[in-house]
C-alpha cells in the first residue's frame, strides 16, 4: 500500500549517520591497497565489532593477511540472502589528494578516502543493515548473511570469493546475492533513472604469436614476425566485431525508451534490431562516449593493450607477441572470440598461436525474480517517480568468481546512490575519491527496507 510506513521509518536518522558515518572512517583508515590487500585488519576489525553485537563471525585467510569475515543472522526457511562486500582499494597517489587518502576525514559534508566509492561505502551501510535487523529483533523468513571479503581490484580474485567457495562455501554460499556494481542514478534526456546492475561482460585475456625468421637487421627479409603482427593487428584496431544482442541491455535500452519523448524512444528501440542496430547506434542523437559504451555491450570487443617483441635493433627476432584484454558478450565463448578475430585478421592471421590467459565467462541475472521487483518497489517509494532499469556492465565484479563456481546464483548489484553537484562519481580510482554522507546514509535506509521487505518478517 502507497500509505504504508517503511521499516527505515522507525529508526534514528540522527543514530544511524553517525553510527554508519563512524563505521565508514575506521575502514578507511586501514590501507588495504591490493597489492598487496592486508584485508585482515579490516576484518579483523569487523569481526570484533559483530562479536559485540552478538554474532559469531568466522574470519579465514587465504594467505598471510588476506582476511575474508563473514557472519549469519538466523531466520526462517526461505533461501538465504547474502550482502557482499569486498575490502581492498586500488593504490593510491597521496600527494595528489586534498585529504589523505587513508585518513577518514569528514569534511564538507563528505566522508575522503580511498574505498569511499569503491567500496567501502557498501560495506559499512551492509554491516549496519545487518546490525539494525538483529537490534530490532526482526524474524526475517530467511537467514540474512554479510560478507567483507579480500581480493577484488587485483582482477584474478585468488583470495575472495572464488577461494571461500572452493574452501569455505559456508561463508558466503547463497542463491541471491547483492553487492556492487549499480544503483547509481544516471540522467539521460532530461530524465533520471536508476541503473541495477544484473549483467557483466565476460574476461577473455590472451596472447597471440606469430613466428617468423630470426636474422641479421641489416639483412631485410618478408618473414619478419613483427610484420605479421603488424598486419594482422592493424585489421582488428577499430574494427567492429559482430552483435550479441543480451536480454539486459534489451531490458535497459527498452527501460531508457519508456520513459522518452516518442522520437529519442524510437531511435533507442531501433539499436536492438539485429540487422540495423549498428547503424541505429551511429544514428542516435547523443554523446560519443555513450555510443561507445553501446557499441562494447552489444558485442565481443578485443583491445590490444601490449606488444613484445625483439631485444636487439639490430636482430630481426624470431617472434612477436599482442597481448588483447577481450570482453566477452553474454552466452559467448572465448571460442567464439577466437573464431571471429580468426575472421578478421584472414589471412593475415593464419599462423597465429593464441594462447587464453584468463577467463571468466560472461554474467547475467534475472529481472524476473522476488528480489529483483523487491529492488523496484522500494526504489519506487524512496525515490517516486525514478525508474529503475537493468544495467549491463563491460567492467567486472566478485561475481565473476562466484557465478562459474555455482551457475544458478543471481549476483545484483545495487548500492543506491545519487549524483551530488561535486560529482562525486567521477573520483572512483581517481583522487580525492569521497562520498556524501547525505548518500551513506540514503543508501543505509534503503538498503534497510530491501532486506526486510524482501525477507518479510514472520508471525
Amino acid at each position: 500500500m502507497e500509505d504504508e510506513r517503511l521499516p527505515s521509518d522507525n529508526l534514528d536518522p540522527k543514530a544511524i549517520q553517525a553510527e554508519v558515518t563512524a563505521l565508514l572512517q575506521d575502514l578507511l583508515r586501514f590501507d588495504t591497497t591490493n597489492p598487496p590487500g592486508h584485508e585482515t585488519q579490516a576484518a579483523e576489525y569487523i569481526a570484533a565489532l559483530l562479536r559485540r553485537e552478538g554474532f559469531d563471525p568466522l574470519l579465514t585467510e587465504s594467505a598471510p593477511g588476506r582476511g575474508n569475515v563473514s557472519a549469519r543472522l538466523k531466520g526462517g526457511p526461505e533461501p538465504p540472502l547474502l550482502l557482499l562486500g569486498h575490502t581492498d582499494v586500488v593504490a593510491a597517489e597521496p600527494e595528489h589528494w586534498t585529504h589523505p587518502p587513508f585518513g577518514g576525514v569528514l569534511a564538507d559534508g563528505y566522508l575522503w578516502g580511498r574505498g569511499a566509492l569503491d567500496m567501502k561505502n557498501m560495506v559499512a551501510v551492509e554491516l549496519m543493515v545487518l546490525l539494525l535487523v538483529k537490534r530490532q529483533g526482526l524474524k526475517l523468513n530467511r537467514d540474512l548473511m554479510f560478507a567483507a571479503t579480500a581480493d577484488e581490484e587485483a582482477g584474478k580474485g585468488e583470495h575472495g570469493p572464488g577461494w571461500l567457495l572452493d574452501h569455505h562455501p559456508e561463508q558466503i554460499d547463497a542463491p541471491v546475492i547483492l553487492t556492487e556494481g549499480g544503483g547509481h542514478d544516471l540522467t539521460f534526456g532530461g530524465q533520471r533513472y536508476y541503473a541495477c546492475q544484473l549483467a557483466q561482460k565476460g574476461i577473455c585475456r590472451m596472447q597471440v604469436r606469430f613466428a617468423g625468421s630470426p636474422g641479421h637487421g641489416s639483412v631485410p627479409h618478408s618473414d619478419n614476425a613483427i610484420g605479421k603482427l603488424c598486419r594482422a593487428m592493424a585489421k582488428v584496431d577499430g574494427f567492429q566485431l559482430p552483435v550479441h544482442m543480451s536480454a539486459t541491455l534489451n531490458a535497459f535500452l527498452s527501460g531508457l525508451a519508456a520513459h522518452q519523448p516518442p522520437a529519442m524512444a524510437k531511435a533507442l528501440l531501433a539499436v536492438l534490431d539485429p540487422h540495423s542496430g549498428l547503424d541505429a547506434v551511429a544514428a542516435l542523437p547523443v554523446d560519443d562516449a555513450f555510443k561507445l559504451e553501446l557499441l562494447a555491450l552489444m558485442a565481443n570487443t578485443a583491445s590490444m593493450t601490449m606488444l613484445e617483441a625483439g631485444s636487439k635493433i639490430n636482430v630481426i627476432p624470431s617472434e612477436a607477441t599482442a597481448f588483447i584484454d577481450g570482453r566477452l558478450a553474454p552466452n559467448q565463448t572465448a571460442e567464439s572470440l577466437c573464431a571471429e578475430l580468426k575472421a578478421v585478421w584472414g589471412e593475415a592471421g593464419q599462423d597465429a598461436v593464441i594462447d587464453i590467459l584468463q577467463y571468466s565467462p560472461p554474467l547475467e541475472a534475472d529481472t524476473n525474480t522476488p528480489f529483483y521487483h523487491t529492488i523496484v518497489e522500494v526504489m519506487g517509494r524512496h525515490d517516486p517517480g525514478i525508474p529503475v532499469i537493468p544495467y549491463m556492465s563491460t567492467g567486472g565484479t566478485d561475481a565473476k568468481h562466484i557465478c562459474p563456481r555455482r551457475p544458478l546464483t543471481q549476483v545484483y548489484g545495487f548500492m543506491p546512490h545519487r549524483e551530488t553537484p561535486a560529482g562525486e562519481s567521477a573520483t572512483i580510482h581517481g583522487h580525492d575519491e569521497r562520498t556524501s554522507v547525505e548518500n551513506l546514509v540514503f543508501a543505509t535506509k534503503v538498503m534497510y527496507d530491501l532486506v526486510c521487505k524482501y525477507g518479510r518478517e514472520t508471525s
